[in-house]
């Protein structure tokens, strides 16, 4: 029996290998910082970035996969700054990240079909600047910034099985749940929607 059970076990690291997908991705995305209302001189506005990585997916049951995804990811916010009464001037955050989405992922039907995903995301913090064009001048705030963030990803995507290979397309929203910034007095926070497409191919 103890035999036995010592068998499967090894033998299911090979079963989820031949079960699962690998996946390429690249994509691009809208994102804006969701500043508190501490923050009253900062007008945000939206700042697009890229995104690119690998991915894993393994079915768990017919039509449902569990899929870890590691991706570098650009993203920011343009903000007007107040300095003054009256007056503004424009600056663009931007920072850098690691980022490590899990998805569960339902689709409708075997073979192409839509589907859902919903999932955790974990944000590890490359880098931080604040850039100000007008006076020539990029502040590194990587030091006032949590290296950490938490995040939840909502997907909808339609894959198309083309043999041992396979495409998707995917449109994905994302929102920080963790503070951005170092600061006691004030929250921020990020959201994007991503549009993302890859190639699958099934061993």
């Amino acid at each position: 029996m103890r035999k036995t059970i010592l068998f499967l076990l090894l033998l299911l690291p090979a079963r989820l290998a031949v079960a699962g997908e690998f996946k390429t991705l690249l994509g691009i995305h809208s994102n804006k910082y969701l500043f508190s209302s501490e923050f009253t001189s900062l007008n945000r506005q939206q700042k697009s970035g890229l995104a690119f990585g690998l991915g894993y997916a393994m079915e768990i049951a017919p039509k449902m996969k569990l899929e870890a995804q590691a991706l570098y990811s650009e993203k920011g916010a343009r903000a007007s700054l107040a300095y003054m009464p009256g007056k503004t001037v424009t600056g663009t955050y931007s920072n850098t990240a690691i980022t490590v989405p899990l998805f569960f992922s339902y689709r409708f039907r075997e073979g192409d079909s839509p589907y859902v995903a919903l999932g955790p995301e974990f944000n590890f913090i490359l880098s931080h600047e604040l850039a100000i064009p007008e006076y020539s001048e990029i502040l590194d705030i990587a030091d006032n910034t949590n290296k950490l963030i938490f995040a939840l990803n909502a997907a909808l995507g339609y894959e198309l099985p083309l043999g041992r290979w396979g495409l998707f397309a995917e449109l994905r929203y994302n929102r920080w749940l963790s503070d951005l910034l170092k600061s006691p007095d004030a929250a921020v926070k990020s959201e994007s929607v991503s549009f993302l497409i890859g190639g699958i191919y099934f061993p």
